[in-house]
């Protein structure tokens, strides 16, 4: 916008020249003089600016380039120059362009338009996205021309840098001083929507931090829970394993015990059988001791009866309740030896 307004503004600057020349007695009426005006410098310059403010640039350059070039030209040659460099800008060719005001500032040494391109020079790197050589180009312009009427735009530019090699906090600081310095600058708007956008990008990074750190953590917690779960499974194996150890143990220990009860059952079956066995035999035992108890005394009432003086009867029934007594003690002794044997 700023190039086409200066156009414009040259535009009319040439127009009244040519006005004026028109209205000069001398030139009046002849047709050589109007060829001349046609092919002259200041015309074709003037043509130049038309193309380049209606966006025509492939059309203007050819113009300015031959302007340059003509060594007639005179003072118009470095006009030729800044516009060619200034068409390329406007074109998208930053690299050409920065070649062009090289140029320029080589040729026309100490010209009023080297303050100018030295700043399109550092925009020419801008628009390369060579934002680290832009910056450096932008703080010298600054550093030389501090009172220059292009140090607001380059001091925009070099927060535009900054922020662009994500220095936001640099970036910021340069975006507060354009909004101090210049409030009025066409630039400060800008530099204001940049000051929000650098916020909402701390915010946005904050954001992202937190997610992360809620990421790491779930990531934390996920890795805390499957370890805790896998520690879980394992001695869950071993407790089952161990489980299923003290479950064939019972098995086993029950089976041992039934059969220990069997046995006892069977012992305690024949235990009882012969307690039954030895009862029956004492109750013989003592049915013949009574016998024998009711013989002698049947004996000795026949003897007192019969032969009351008979000393062999007597002797004879002694030796009877004797053996008896013997054989009762011997069949008692033996019970008992059987029967404590057996338990």
């Amino acid at each position: 916008m700023y190039h086409k307004a200066a156009a414009l503004v040259f535009i009319i600057f040439i127009g009244f020249g040519r006005t004026y020349a028109l209205d000069t007695p001398a030139e009046t009426g002849t047709q050589s003089a109007k060829t001349k005006e046609e092919k002259s410098p200041q015309n074709e310059l003037r043509i130049g600016i038309e193309l380049f403010a209606d966006g025509r640039y492939e059309e203007a350059l050819p113009v300015f380039n031959a302007l340059f070039m003509d060594s007639r030209a005179g003072d118009y040659r470095a006009e030729g120059s800044y516009w060619a460099a200034m068409t390329l800008l406007a074109s998208g060719d930053p690299g050409a362009a920065e070649k062009t005001i090289d140029i320029f500032l080589g040729s026309f040494p100490g010209h009023e338009r080297s303050q100018e391109m030295i700043y399109q020079k550092a925009r020419a790197a801008f628009l390369a996205k060579d934002y680290e050589r832009a910056l450096r180009a932008f703080q010298a312009f600054i550093t030389a021309y501090p009172s220059s009427q292009h140090e607001a735009s380059a001091l925009f530019w070099s927060a535009e840098s900054l922020y662009f090699l994500g220095r936001l906090p640099d970036a910021e600081k340069l975006y507060k001083s354009m909004e101090e310095r210049f409030p009025d600058s066409p630039r400060a708007e800008a530099a204001k929507y940049r000051l929000s956008l650098i916020k909402f990008k701390y915010r946005e990074d904050e954001l992202l931090t937190l997610l992360k750190w809620s990421h790491e953590e779930s990531l934390r917690l996920i890795e805390e829970f499957q370890r805790r779960e896998k520690a879980y499974e394992q001695a869950l194996e071993v407790y089952q394993k161990r489980y299923g150890e003290a479950k064939r143990g019972v098995f086993e220990t029950q089976a041992t015990l039934e059969e220990q009860i069997d046995s006892l059952k069977m012992a305690m079956d024949d235990l009882a059988k012969r307690m039954h066995e030895k009862d029956a035999r004492v109750s013989e035992l003592e049915k013949l001791l009574e016998e024998s108890r009711q013989t002698e005394i049947s004996m000795e009432e026949k003897q007192a009866l019969t032969q009351p003086g008979s000393m062999q009867t007597e002797k004879e029934l002694l030796q009877i309740k004797a053996r008896a007594l013997d054989l009762m003690r011997f069949y008692i002794e033996r019970l008992e030896r059987d029967g404590g044997g057996k338990k």
